[in-house]
């Protein structure tokens, strides 16, 4: 009976999934003309960190 080797395959992570989330502006004062923009900004932020990270868990299921 002869030796058997295995062969250890590492998942490929997609390139988009290894970029940090990015940095919150500061906002600069509470008027509406400010607030505005900063909110959807931030939305918009934390929507795409939170689609990365939701990918992240499906990548860990998988393994």
């Amino acid at each position: 009976m002869g030796c058997s080797s295995s062969t250890h395959l590492s998942p490929v992570i997609p390139a988009n999934l290894m970029q940090p989330c990015p940095e919150l502006q500061i906002l600069g004062s509470g008027q509406g003309k400010t607030v505005l923009p900063w909110a959807v900004d931030t939305v918009a932020k934390y929507n795409k960190c939170s689609a990365q990270v939701d990918a992240w868990i499906e990548v860990g299921k998988a393994l």
